[in-house]
């Protein structure tokens, strides 16, 4: 599976620009949504996600999330 690379709502392309959205299931990111398109609940979540998940990417070029582990 490939990053997504288009709004899975709207198909406006990805340019790293903005806050958008991952949709990740089993840690992995399966689906972006653009600014426009995120709902304030969703925007939410982003914001929690942010705080407590470590992004980074895998042997396989894909984005996983893990839980941010506390020293």
């Amino acid at each position: 599976m490939k990053f997504p690379t288009k709004c899975e709502r709207c198909a406006r392309k990805y340019r790293d620009r903005g806050a958008w959205n991952g949709v990740y299931e089993a840690g992995v990111c399966v689906a972006l949504l653009c600014p426009r398109c995120q709902t304030v609940e969703e925007n939410a979540e982003a914001e929690v996600n942010e705080a407590t998940l470590v992004y980074s990417s895998d042997a396989f070029g894909r984005i996983v999330a893990r839980a941010r582990v506390s020293a």
